[in-house]
Formats: C-alpha cells, structure tokens, sequence
C-alpha cells in the first residue's frame, strides 16, 4: 500500500512538473504571438538549438570545451572544499577563526574578481580554473561544514565509549550523518561550477563559448542566444543530477 502511494505521489509531482513547464511554453509562446518584442518564440529558440547543438554541432562543441575547465574548478573545489569544511565542523576554534572568512567569500560576488584575475593570471586557461573554483568552493565547504556540525554528539561518545578509533568515529559516524549535506553541497557546486564557466567565458577571455554568446546577443539574434541558454540550462541539469545519482549510488554501496 505504501509503494503504491509512493508511485502515485511521485507520478503526481511529474505530472505537476510537466504541466508548470507546458504552461510557462504557452504563455511565453502567446505574449511573442501577440506583442511586438525582440524575445524570440520558443519555437524559435527550440529550433536554433536543433540547429546548433544537435545538427551543425557548434554550440555543443564551445560547451564541451568550456566544460574542460569547469571540471577541473570542480574537482579542485570538492578537493578543498570537503576536508575544509569537515576541519571546520570539528574544530570550533577553526570555525570562530574563519567562519567570518568563509561567509564573507561565499556572499560575495566572485565575478567582481574577474578584472583582478586578469591582472593576476592574465588571459589564460588558470584564470578561468580559479574562477569556477571560487564559485563553487564556499557553497561546498558551508553545507559540509553544517553537517558535520550537527552531528549527534551522544552517538559519537557512544562510539568512543565502545573502542571506536579515530577512522570509525570519523569516518562512520560524522561522515555518515554529514553525508546528505555534503552531498547537497556538492550537487549545489557543480550548478555553480557551471555559472562560474560562463562568467568566465564573458568576463575573463571568451573561447567559443563566450563568443557564441556574445556575437549573437550583440547582432540581436535572440533565438540563437536564447538557445545557448538553454544548452547551458541544460547542462547545469545534467551536472547536477549527475552528481545526485553518484551520491545515492555512494549512499547505497556504504550502507
């Protein structure tokens, strides 16, 4: 009974889904019908993006270059961002150290750093690295940090009470009950991963990617332009379920 509740809940919320996305087509479709406005109609926007991600294969090929870089500002942000934000949750002499640091960095617009970075790295592919890490660091050591903190202490003495060393109190109890936050803050960096790729294609030196987007915005060619935003879209949905499903995969093989 309960699996059958479940499947039609989780159907329900497809269906709302589809529904909420169908609704926002139409009335997007209608104000292009009905006023005289450079937006371009999804049907428009629908098919530049045929045209250049899927057949010529331009926009798909500047994201996939692009993405290069997003990767790797990605894994050097999970990299430092995990143990940090573990050091952080255990220690609250760290956290009253750089808490302020760390919120500091992670409100702040990162893409005002971009014109520094030019000076400090110049045009180069480091430069756009260090930006996507800078976007998606903060947000990975702050949910890590959060889970670690919120830990129950009573099953950590229980641990301790009980001869667990070190790698079981650390690696099986706080690591299990901060996994869900890691995990979130991961699934949340590499949409911001993907944020900071396109920063950098705009602000710092533009490879295809950025030229794509601004050649076509520059010559009012809002269904071509409208198109790579929706590839982008897209692709920050991929990297992020991605994630997701490599988290409950991990989740399932360590229980």
């Amino acid at each position: 009974m309960s699996d059958t509740r479940a499947l039609t809940d989780r159907r329900r919320r497809v269906l709302l889904r589809v529904a909420s996305v169908v609704a926002l087509l139409l009335a997007w479709y209608a104000y292009t019908t009905a006023a005289r406005t450079l937006l371009a109609s999804p049907v428009a926007v629908a098919a530049s993006f045929v045209e250049h991600f899927v057949v010529t294969g331009t926009l798909r090929r500047a994201i996939a270059d692009a993405l290069v870089h997003a990767a790797l500002g990605y894994a050097l942000a999970v990299a430092v961002g995990v143990p940090l934000g573990f050091a952080l949750g255990l220690s609250e002499r760290l956290a009253a150290a750089y808490d302020p640091a760390v919120d500091a960095l992670y409100a702040a617009p990162v893409v005002a750093l971009a014109p520094l970075f030019v000076v400090w790295f110049g045009l180069t592919p480091l430069a756009k690295t260090v930006l996507v890490f800078l976007f998606a660091v903060f947000v990975i050591i702050v949910t890590t940090e959060t889970g670690v903190r919120e830990t129950d202490r009573g099953a950590v003495d229980a641990a301790r009470v009980f001869g667990a060393g070190p790698c079981v109190v650390y690696g099986e109890v706080y690591l299990r009950s901060a996994l869900p936050s890691i995990l979130t803050g991961l699934r949340l960096g590499a949409g911001r991963a993907i944020r900071g790729m396109v920063a950098a294609e705009l602000f710092l030196y533009a490879g295809d990617l950025g030229s794509y987007l601004i050649d076509t915005a520059a010559t009012f060619r809002m269904a071509d332009s409208l198109a790579g935003v929706l590839a982008l879209s897209l692709t920050g949905v991929v990297a992020m379920a991605l994630v997701a499903a490599l988290g409950r995969a991990a989740t399932r093989s360590g229980s």
